[in-house]
């Protein structure tokens, strides 16, 4: 698989005005944001921010596209279906959950954009960067059934979608969620991400009894 290539680091002045957008895309979302309110929120001119992104929609994709390229850099290759793959389940989660509440200001704008059915949204999530994660995410799984190391009759894209929504949930929720004696599991990134794979990977169904051994 060839890998495009990485967006040049930005420039310290692009930089400020990428985190005032952040900030605003996240609160107000893609259409409730004006380049005259980022470019006020970030201390420069409205001339400055098209300096470096030639529209409000550069600006958003370059945005929301360093996020989508930084998870499949960092947490696709944890997916390891050729090896332990409860012990890779249990490290995707953990990096996956930590990295929510590590990027907090675009994660919540990756959400927003997510829930508003927008065009801009549509486009992106719809059949770019995040379908491409995600495909990479269950080709990962269906490898290990080539192998015989993951169930032939598991829907690999259902497994994939149950990590990903449960870490989302939890970062959506996590002040309510924590509070509950039930789910006294999640306090811990790294206890949730080890109970959610042994879950996923083992199942609900109590291990089958040893076969009586034949009388002699």
């Amino acid at each position: 698989m060839t890998r495009p290539a990485r967006r040049p680091r930005a420039a310290p002045g692009a930089r400020r005005i990428e985190a005032a957008a952040r900030r605003l895309f996240a609160s107000k979302g893609y259409s409730g944001t004006s380049m005259a309110e980022i470019a006020a929120a970030a201390g420069v001119s409205k001339a400055t921010v098209f300096h470096h992104y030639k529209n409000k929609r550069a600006l958003y994709e370059a945005l929301v596209g360093d996020a989508l390229e930084g998870f499949r850099e960092q947490l696709i290759p944890l997916l390891d279906a050729e090896g332990d793959l409860e012990g890779s389940l249990r490290e995707f989660t953990a990096a996956h959950a930590e990295r929510l509440t590590r990027m907090q200001g675009t994660m919540r704008l990756i959400a927003r954009e997510m829930l508003s059915g927008s065009t801009a949204s549509g486009d992106l999530f719809g059949s770019g960067e995040m379908a491409r994660n995600f495909s990479l995410l269950v080709d990962a799984l269906r490898r290990g059934q080539a192998r015989g190391q993951v169930r032939a009759d598991v829907d690999a894209g259902l497994a994939v979608f149950l990590v990903l929504s449960a870490n989302w949930f939890l970062f959506q929720t996590s002040s309510l969620i924590r509070r509950s004696p039930d789910l006294a599991v999640t306090a811990s990134n790294q206890t949730y991400a080890a109970e959610l794979a042994r879950l996923l990977y083992h199942g609900l169904a109590p291990p089958a009894a040893p076969a009586a051994e034949e009388s002699q």
